[in-house]
């Protein structure tokens, strides 16, 4: 949401009557949409799993940016979130043969009368759970995935916390919820917006990679003391002059 936040402002700020700020704008599009373009399926894909959002907030969202490009935006996130799913659905299903397998060679041995008889109790009670679980899962031919994005959309609530509420949905949706764990965790890279206006690269080129902070410091406040914080976009010969200049100095 707050990337999306984010474009919207852009391109609200690209038809602003001032020249600076529609320049500055422009140029903060051109990074936005390099990031945005490798990172928009994984952050579409955590608001999906976003209980107050799912696929209808997020074609709304992409319809505000465009209607044109909408359902075909959705339904590339939509495959792709089954894909990641299925994966994680026959990852846990190898695990539980694994661990069966494990039962079953740990309690192939002779086990107290008290023991086996209680094992064997608890065992057939989980054994027709699955089997239920089993029968309703094949009759509705859903899978958990489906069954949460049929569900209507939780109410709003600001102070949801979604990781919390997946956690509490371990029981009922087991595979979704360890998908929903490690995508909702992956951390949002921030988009590099000040790149656009930002006179960085002008003094820490291939030639000057070993500066000092505070030498790096001196270098901008001179440039700035002499061409004040228009946005030059020259080559790197002016910031070496002024390196060879005044600020030489205290480079050495």
């Amino acid at each position: 949401m707050q990337v999306w936040k984010i474009q919207c402002v852009l391109l609200q700020t690209v038809k602003d009557e001032d020249e600076v700020i529609r320049g500055m704008s422009e140029n903060m599009i051109v990074k936005f949409e390099k990031y945005w373009n490798d990172y928009s399926v994984t952050l579409a894909m955590g608001a999906v799993l976003d209980p107050r959002m799912k696929l209808e907030m997020l074609r709304c969202c992409y319809s505000e940016i465009d209607v044109s490009t909408a359902d075909e935006k959705v339904a590339h996130v939509k495959s792709n979130l089954y894909m990641l799913f299925e994966k994680y659905a026959a990852a846990t299903t190898n695990n539980n043969q694994s661990n069966l397998n494990v039962q079953t060679n740990l309690t192939s041995g002779p086990l107290p009368k008290t023991s086996r008889s209680t094992t064997s109790v608890k065992r057939g009670m989980f054994d027709e759970l699955k089997k239920h679980n089993m029968i309703l899962i094949s009759q509705a031919g859903k899978s958990q995935l489906d069954v949460y994005l049929d569900e209507p959309i939780k109410e709003l609530d600001e102070e949801l916390d979604v990781l919390k509420w997946w956690k509490g949905k371990v029981t009922r949706f087991p595979d979704l919820s360890l998908l929903a764990r490690d995508l909702l965790n992956i951390l949002i890279t921030t988009v590099a917006s000040e790149s656009a206006f930002n006179i960085g690269a002008h003094v820490l080129n291939k030639y000057r990679s070993h500066l000092l902070p505070k030498n790096v410091q001196a270098l901008i406040c001179t440039r700035n003391w002499l061409h004040g914080f228009a946005n030059n976009d020259e080559d790197d010969d002016e910031s070496n002059d002024i390196g060879n200049g005044t600020t030489s100095r205290m480079v050495d």
